[in-house]
């Protein structure tokens, strides 16, 4: 059974919480196992006297006393930030985490603010005391009565900032009380993760490896005929000695050439975990088509006590790009513009580059337009090709009439492009037809037929109606003369 017996201040807190996934979960593990076996437990735990795996769940050695005395169940090393480390080598500056099993102080009913542990000695620089959190009193009496004699605590010890200095890897702990009456308890524990080299002994030296960590050649696109600078950082990645004679060098593609300066930099010496920035100026031929340059850079040094050569190398991507050169050309649209009447808008483009762009949009918008369709979709346009977009308009009122004309493409790169066009004009009113003089103007006048002039025409309308005057009196006088003789045929009949 587990009682919390303290609130520890919010410091103590606050160091349990930072360690709280590389301690606590091994250590619960531990603590589970040692409840169910008893007095083994600990017995157990002395039998792994080998040094502890860099994993998650360290694998620690300790003594134990069933009936007495403290011993570490699990440990942690990270860095000051809180982040586990695999390694600790000679001058690194790390935190350790210790799970306790404390009998002892559980004996003798010590508080917890009365516990003080101490780092004794020479292979870790550590000042104060540490910092004690998680605490707990607890008891694995195997036959389950909570025998008093089977009472123990269990904690976190947290050494901020312990220096380690070589010399070994056990790290001894004395455990001492606020009574001096209470005798000392001391334990230790291996910890695996330190790297006992000596970096001025030559036989044992470790040189760092030479990576490149960043990289930067400046716009996410470079153009081709355009210059840019490769920048580098050079990173020495831990290891027990120093570099020296480090240089740089670049090796270039077909199509990118340098602006100024040299293929190699030399940068000299460089200690363990230390960075050097680098740069090479260079340029892409304006003719270069190929979509993206890689660059090759290739660091070389030495130990600077082993004389161990040291070579690594990476490939650097910088894109390149044509210039665009899609432009628009003339905008055309009729002088005259009438209320209610159809027009059109014209405007020419065309792809100067020597790559291809896709997906070209054109949109229209504007005032007093009156169009139907404001999009329109045009697809790729080749290199070299010239084509044009029209919109049909219907103003509504008379005035002025303004738009904008917008085309939109992807270049090569994937970036999204727009070229725009401005256009206005005047709209004015149909015009009335109330003077005879006045025609529409979308009507055509009648004409003469060609060559044939008008007193013709004159003539031969005179000419017909004189026929037809002629024709009537002939008419007429036949029928006069027609009952003149009825009559006179009823005469004689008479």
């Amino acid at each position: 059974m587990k009682r919390s017996v303290l609130k520890l201040t919010a410091s103590l807190l606050l160091a349990a919480a930072l360690f709280v996934g590389p301690v606590t979960a091994p250590a619960l593990a531990e603590d589970t196992t040692s409840s169910s076996t008893s007095s083994s437990a600990p017995e157990s735990s002395s039998s792994q006297q080998t040094a502890p795996e860099a994993t998650p769940v360290p694998q620690v050695p300790g003594t134990a006393n069933p009936t007495g005395g403290a011993y570490v169940v699990a440990a942690t090393v990270t860095d000051v930030a809180g982040g586990e480390v695999s390694t600790v080598d000679w001058g690194d500056k790390v935190n350790i985490v210790l799970k306790i099993v404390d009998r002892a102080s559980a004996k003798f009913n010590v508080k917890p603010e009365e516990i003080a542990a101490r780092i004794n000695s020479s292979v870790f620089t550590f000042t104060g005391t540490a910092e004690i959190g998680q605490f707990y009193e607890e008891n694995d009496d195997p036959t389950g009565q909570n025998d008093p004699a089977y009472n123990y605590y269990s904690y976190v010890l947290l050494f901020r900032d312990v220096v380690y200095n070589g010399g070994g890897n056990t790290l001894p702990i004395d455990l001492s009380y606020v009574d001096n009456a209470l005798p000392m308890q001391q334990f230790s524990v291996t910890i695996g993760q330190c790297v006992d080299e000596d970096p001025n002994d030559p036989s044992k030296a470790r040189a760092p490896s030479l990576i490149v960590r960043q990289s930067s050649y400046g716009n996410e696109t470079i153009t081709a005929g355009s210059p840019f600078t490769l920048s580098l950082t050079v990173y020495a990645a831990s290891g027990t000695e120093s570099l020296s004679d480090v240089v740089a060098s670049v090796t270039l593609p077909e199509g990118v050439t340098m602006t100024g300066g040299s293929l190699s930099t030399y940068i000299g010496s460089m200690s363990p975990k230390s960075t050097k920035d680098v740069s090479f100026s260079l340029q892409a031929s304006a003719g270069f088509t190929g979509g993206v340059a890689d660059i090759t850079v290739n660091l070389v040094g030495a130990g600077a006590l082993s004389g161990n050569a040291v070579t690594g190398s990476t490939v650097i991507s910088v894109p390149i790009s044509q210039p665009d050169r899609f432009e628009v050309g003339q905008l055309q649209i009729s002088d005259t513009i009438y209320v209610g009447n159809s027009t059109s808008v014209t405007l020419n483009f065309v792809n100067k580059g020597k790559n291809p762009v896709a997906n070209l949009e054109a949109t229209i918008s504007g005032e007093n337009l009156g169009a139907d369709m404001t999009q329109q979709y045009i697809g790729n346009v080749n290199a070299g090709t010239e084509n044009s977009v029209d919109f049909d308009l219907m103003p509504t009122q008379a005035g002025p009439m303004s738009g904008t004309i917008t085309l939109t493409y992807e270049a090569e790169d994937g970036s999204l492009k727009t070229v725009t066009k401005d256009f206005s004009a005047t709209v004015m009113d149909m015009p009335t037809y109330d003077d005879p003089s006045m025609m529409d103007p979308g009507m055509d006048m009648a004409q003469p037929s060609a060559g044939f002039p008008v007193w013709g025409i004159v003539l031969i309308l005179v000419a017909v109606v004189a026929v037809v005057v002629i024709v009537v009196v002939v008419i007429r006088k036949k029928k006069k003369a027609a009952a003149v003789a009825s009559l006179e045929d009823d005469d004689e009949d008479l």
